[in-house]
């Protein structure tokens, strides 16, 4: 009988050439939010107002918590994994005067990790950029309760934190999540709510942007490469219509 050294080793091997592509497309994926002009310091200094940071706040928490889920089957411990790439697009809120102005819809990108641990627990760590702003936090999962069996859920709720930081302003937003997937063959499909909670802190101001909202999930995952995934989901997030996008390994 071979060794679990083995048999891991042997894992890593063959899947190699699958862990390149994928690092190559989170490469290509994450271009796009790096190179783009810095609307934050554009239009914030004329937008700072409580309507404008209030609209703010609603569409950075839901640029942060959308693409925070895309399954709800807790993974194993301890060789359970989960590394993607993962985007969010938002159309923005009409008082959103600071983002609104360069276009109608906004975008953010994340690299997230995910770490099986005992009690059906997984660790969360999220980096990630939302425009000229960084974005990085992390949370916990919860297996509520895990299936292998076609057409009966896995649940799953989570916290997360998470922080962006730019230049002239401060946010952070609180989410939570409750996740229901089902383990289908090539298609995983899954539906989710959420809760984001979001405060701005413009630098050197005494106003600040609240806003908490609910969000809205529903999309599938593609498994056609074992152990990896392309998930495509969309919903409605702070009032607004938001899209998922996110591609990773799975294991």
């Amino acid at each position: 009988m071979a060794s679990p050294g083995n048999t891991l080793y042997g894992f890593m091997k063959i899947k190699r050439p699958i862990v390149l592509v994928l690092a190559a497309l989170a490469v290509i994926t994450s271009l796009p939010f790096v190179a783009r002009a810095d609307v934050f310091s554009d239009n914030f200094a004329a937008n700072l107002n409580q309507h404008s940071l209030d609209a703010l706040a609603g569409d950075i928490g839901a640029l942060v918590g959308g693409p925070s889920f895309h399954h709800g089957k807790a993974l194993g411990f301890p060789l359970g994994f989960d590394v993607g790439v993962h985007a969010a697009f938002l159309s923005v809120d009409n008082e959103d005067k600071i983002l609104r102005d360069n276009g109608v819809t906004a975008h953010s990108g994340w690299v997230q990790a995910e770490y099986g641990l005992p009690g059906r627990i997984n660790l969360i760590g999220r980096v990630g950029r939302l425009y000229a702003a960084d974005l990085y936090g992390g949370g916990l999962r919860w297996g509520v309760f895990t299936s292998d069996v076609p057409g009966v859920p896995s649940i799953s709720i989570s916290g997360l934190y998470g922080k962006v930081k730019h230049d002239v302003f401060s946010a952070e937003t609180y989410s939570g999540n409750l996740v229901a997937s089902f383990d289908i063959p090539f298609i995983h499909p899954y539906l989710g709510v959420g809760y984001d909670s979001t405060k701005v802190n413009p630098d050197g101001s005494a106003v600040t942007g609240k806003q908490g909202a609910p969000r809205f999930e529903a999309g599938v995952n593609l498994s056609i490469i074992p152990f990896t995934y392309l998930s495509l989901g969309g919903g409605l997030a702070n009032g607004r219509r938001i899209g998922h996008a996110g591609v990773g390994v799975r294991f």
